[in-house]
């Protein structure tokens, strides 16, 4: 409840120092208290995301790093300042009196918006955004909070708004997430914020050079700016029963629901993929009692981005729940008569199977892109403020950005959220001159870089692993701990001589100072790394 200034003190002035959390009561209510350059700050104690204890977080200067998904907040203000948290927190006054500090509640919200402009219908300014998943999302606010007061136009071929989607594979498939818990926003944030969510649209073409969109529908919609975060499509299986009923993709809402209901009635599933997806679905299917089988092509999974040690671990967390492997097989073709009854792999053996989930990672989507070349894979290539060319900007799982050894594209989640909202932002920021002088927000207009060290967390059998950077290879890992034998580890990942990558299994805060220091471009070097570091203390030094 509100409530005035404690009548006893928090705490002491020297209870923190610089850089320090500590989780206090003022009342009946729990306070996050941060301490920051000689000053305090009281704010909500839990993460907006999924309500992550910020106390076991980690605090460098202002920026305020959950522990969990490593959402990023400014103590100050409570803004958030990246994904995967839409909301701020909450913040409450503080006072000093002599060696002793005092707070005073000032609201009961748990979380708040970042200030945003409101539509104004006298701008006739339109930016559309292509694509409604995380990246769209984030975009769509970061134009408000970048004071755009145009019209926003989001278009995604999807039945719903924007969604959790990394919950598709987590606690929604097993049932443990209502739907409610869901979407991003509701109807009424979209409804106020002046954006004009579109369901079931399909783009069929955007040429830059018309500034115009044609739809499946046969509608033709022209834009001032647009962004372009379509995202992937997943890969399929070119070989013999590939037209077969029960084969499914985890890629949206509705496949989770779908996969749900089946693992519930107590389906044969075989996974066909042995990497994030495929091994985060036949945990939460196994969950739900279905029988899982798990193919890959690996002879261990992860392999080639964890390395095999860990990727031994994971999957003997699996094995121990019940999941079957067969590593280092190709699928042969699929049997059945009209729906799926069998896989038969390349060795001649025949999985039986009622249901075969296809786990092989995505490509990127956009084939309606015209007059805009695309790279090998079928990406967009942006300078660094995630710019195509005039007018046209492009986030998440297509974006070949420029990174720290060229480009380079990442198919992360935060990622994508941050990189939509960075675009966002660089896109209100180039609105009209007129716009410009009467910015509601009072947001500054230069443009931005999106310079993020990328992130991505995966729960394995109850597990998370956090990894934050990136590398195609590595040369050598350092490990920080026994993967096989302890239950926390750092991995650090070397290329040419560089950490290029880490990951770590209950080492949440070495985790986010890792981060903030790869985003600093102040990473420690391989021999410094090899002879021990305490993480907090090297951020708090560089």
């Amino acid at each position: 409840m509100i409530a005035d200034y404690t009548e006893a003190p928090v705490c002491h002035v020297d209870d923190l120092i610089d850089g320090q959390l500590k989780e206090v009561r003022v009342g009946d209510t729990d306070v996050l208290l941060a301490r920051a350059d000689g000053q305090f700050y009281a704010l909500h104690p839990k993460c907006s995301h999924y309500q992550a204890p910020l106390a076991k977080g980690a605090l460098n200067g202002n920026r305020l790093v959950c522990p969990w998904h490593n959402a990023c907040f400014d103590i100050r203000t409570g803004n958030r300042l990246e994904a995967p948290a839409l909301n701020g927190l909450p913040t409450h006054e503080v006072r000093i009196e002599g060696d002793q500090v005092f707070v005073r509640l000032t609201t009961e919200k748990e979380s708040r918006e970042n200030p945003m402009a409101a539509p104004d219908d006298a701008n006739a300014e339109t930016c559309v955004i292509v694509g409604g998943g995380g990246a769209g999302a984030f975009a769509a606010e970061g134009l408000r909070e970048g004071g755009f007061t145009g019209k926003i136009v989001m278009l995604t071929a999807s039945q719903e708004g924007p969604y959790d989607r990394p919950n598709c594979s987590k606690d929604y498939l097993q049932g443990n997430a209502p739907d409610e818990w869901m979407p991003l926003r509701d109807d009424t944030f979209y409804h106020n914020y002046g954006i004009d969510i579109r369901p079931d649209q399909r783009v069929v073409s955007l040429d830059p050079a018309t500034k115009q969109i044609e739809l499946a529908s046969g509608e033709t919609l022209s834009y001032d700016r647009a962004l372009v975060c379509t995202g992937g499509k997943p890969r399929n299986l070119d070989i013999p029963g590939a037209e077969l009923a029960g084969i499914h993709m985890l890629r949206t809402l509705h496949n989770s629901q779908q996969l749900r209901n089946l693992g519930q009635s107590g389906k044969r599933f075989v996974i066909i993929g042995s990497s994030f997806i495929g091994l985060e679905g036949a945990m939460s299917l196994r969950k739900l009692g279905a029988e899982v089988d798990v193919v890959g092509t690996e002879a261990v999974p992860f392999t080639k981005i964890l390395g095999e040690r860990i990727g031994r671990v994971i999957q003997g967390w699996h094995e121990k729940e019940g999941v079957n492997f067969y590593l280092g097989r190709k699928v042969d073709r699929f049997d059945g008569d009209g729906s799926v009854q069998a896989v038969v792999l390349d060795n001649g053996d025949r999985l039986p199977a009622d249901v075969v989930l296809l786990g092989l990672g995505v490509v990127p989507q956009t084939d309606f892109l015209r007059s805009i070349p695309l790279e090998k894979d079928g990406g967009v290539k942006t300078d660094a403020y995630l710019q195509v060319t005039d007018g046209l900007y492009a986030a998440g799982d297509i974006v070949h950005y420029p990174g720290a050894d060229g480009p380079e594209r990442i198919e992360h989640w935060k990622v994508a959220g941050q990189q939509g909202h960075v675009a966002g932002m660089n896109m209100a920021r180039s609105q009209s001159v007129d716009q410009v002088e009467n910015n509601p927000v009072g947001t500054t207009m230069t443009p931005e870089p999106y310079t993020m060290a990328p992130f991505f967390w995966t729960n394995q059998q109850g597990k998370r692993i956090n990894y934050v950077g990136h590398t195609d290879s590595f040369d050598d890992i350092i490990y920080d701990g026994n993967p096989e034998a302890d239950d926390s580890f750092l991995a650090f990942y070397v290329k040419q001589g560089v950490i290029k990558a880490a990951a770590g299994l209950k080492r949440d805060t070495d985790i986010i100072a890792i981060r903030e220091l790869m985003q600093a471009g102040k990473m420690p070097s391989v021999a410094q790394v090899k002879a021990g570091i305490n993480w907090m203390d090297a951020l708090k030094k560089s």
